[in-house]
């Protein structure tokens, strides 16, 4: 069950306010990456500058520090620096809404700042090593960064998720009192924690190891340096490991505080890349859940149907429920940037595919994803034994090899696979329609077996605005 479900608000609503729609069965592993508030707007316009901000003051104690002991008031100011309670609900990490974040306690935080002592020296004491700091300190992985990250920005959180739970209209939600004023949140029940909602835009899937591993691969390490991690690293795949472990490699690091700055500068350098929602490696999106809002509860009639006929059924539901939502109920927002162009034709393959698995599931039709014999790659495929199969490609309008490439493609793939039944998705998003033009003539020409389904996802104004220009 994803968010929207839970509380009974729209998942294509969410995905256009750019909202995480957490699994509240499952745990999403996803954290908040500090490196992704830089360019961050909105309500976190600026939040990256907090961040370093709180961290400036407290390098400031440490550079003050005499003596790590709680008797230092510098080092016990600075240990409380680095405290925070937990943090309301996210979903990012949990396997089940109502679980706090973690905090950052007095054991946690003397262990953060007496690593903080040690590197600060080596990279000119600049604050942003404490973003990193999990790399060199064990038992602080990027969750728990995510948690410190979200208590030092919970003023922005807070009025992010008050200004979405009004936009999304939610019903069951409690006020929750801070710095004075009054907020309304999400909440599952009565008793239960609040929920904050996160933007999608900053957030990472959990590395593994904290990340100490990418560090490694960041940092400018000399011939001498490199050699010995590319060494831990061949042993632990002789041990039968594919990495170290992270205290391995974190040790590899301590005992070698010359190459602080060299994974710190690293740090710096790398490219900050956003989670690809789209694609979603990792299958946390919310296409299933967007899907299971298009359908609603189907129920189908199959009685008296073979298995091609069963097939059939499952391809004809599933593209006309796309098809309808496409072009009657502007779904086609979601398959557009902000700035009006088209985005990936993965959208469109995912919803379709989410789509297919619904249907596939009543009519007792296996949908499988992008298998591959060899010419090349189709999207997905509806089967039911080695006889009652059909395959489909979907393609944007847009696509230049939509009539050079693709519509070879096809009968290649399918001739291996030896399969005779074959449709081609083209969704259609500009009136430029070349591509699209000199595809339906070689399909002609060649006489070839493929079904072409055009889908009309050209933006149109609204229905106010087409009556007002009339």
């Amino acid at each position: 069950m994803y968010f929207n479900q839970l509380f009974g608000v729209s998942a294509i609503k969410m995905r256009k306010l750019g909202v995480f729609n957490g699994n509240v069965k499952s745990d999403n592993k996803m954290f908040v990456d500090p490196k992704l508030l830089v360019d961050a707007d909105d309500e976190f316009l600026g939040a990256h500058g907090d961040i370093i901000r709180h961290f400036s003051a407290v390098v400031e104690l440490i550079k003050k520090v005499k003596t790590e002991s709680s008797n230092d008031p510098y080092f016990a100011a600075a240990v409380r620096a680095m405290q925070f309670k937990e943090t309301p609900n996210t979903g990012l990490g949990c396997s089940a809404m109502g679980k706090d974040g973690n905090g950052i306690g007095r054991i946690l935080a003397t262990r953060i700042v007496k690593q903080a002592i040690l590197v600060l020296p080596h990279v000119d004491f600049q604050p942003e090593v404490l973003e990193m700091i999990g790399v060199f300190t064990e038992g602080l992985g990027c969750d728990r960064i995510s948690d410190m990250i979200v208590a030092i920005l919970k003023a922005r959180f807070v009025k992010y998720t008050a200004r979405i739970t009004s936009e999304l209209q939610i019903q069951k939600t409690v006020k929750v009192q801070f710095q004075g004023k009054t907020y309304v949140f999400p909440q599952v029940a009565k008793g239960e924690s609040p929920i904050l909602l996160v933007p999608r835009s900053i957030l990472k899937p959990l590395p593994v190891a904290a990340d100490i591993e990418q560090a490694l691969d960041n940092a400018d390490l000399n011939q001498q340096v490199r050699q010995a991690a590319n060494k831990m690293f061949a042993d632990a795949r002789e041990r039968g490991s594919v990495t170290p472990g992270a205290n391995e490699m974190r040790s590899f690091i301590l005992t070698r505080p010359n190459i602080y700055r060299e994974i710190f500068e690293g740090y710096k350098r790398a490219q900050v890349v956003p989670y690809d929602f789209d694609v979603d490696p990792r299958r946390i999106s919310d296409y299933d859940p967007i899907a299971e809002e298009l359908v609603g509860k189907p129920t189908l009639d199959l009685q008296g149907l073979d298995q091609a006929a069963r097939v059939e059924r499952c391809l004809s539901e599933t593209l006309s429920h796309f098809k309808h939502s496409i072009e009657e109920n502007r779904l086609s927002d979601v398959l557009y940037n902000d700035d009006g162009k088209p985005r990936n034709e993965l959208i469109a393959q995912r919803l379709i595919f989410s789509i297919g698995k619904i249907f596939g599931k009543l009519c007792d039709v296996d949908v499988t994803r992008e298998s591959n014999a060899g010419p090349g790659p189709v999207d997905f495929r509806f089967s039911v034994g080695e006889k009652a199969r059909l395959i489909i490609e979907t393609k944007l309008s847009t696509h230049e090899r939509l009539k050079d490439g693709y519509y070879e493609q096809l009968p290649t793939y399918a001739k291996a696979e030896k399969i005779n039944r074959m449709v081609l998705v083209i969704i259609r998003v500009s009136e430029d329609d070349k591509h699209l033009a000199a595809l339906c003539k070689a399909v002609k020409q060649k006489s070839l077996p493929i079904d072409v389904i055009l889908i009309d996802a050209v933006r149109k104004p609204s229905a106010s605005k087409r009556k007002s220009a009339a």
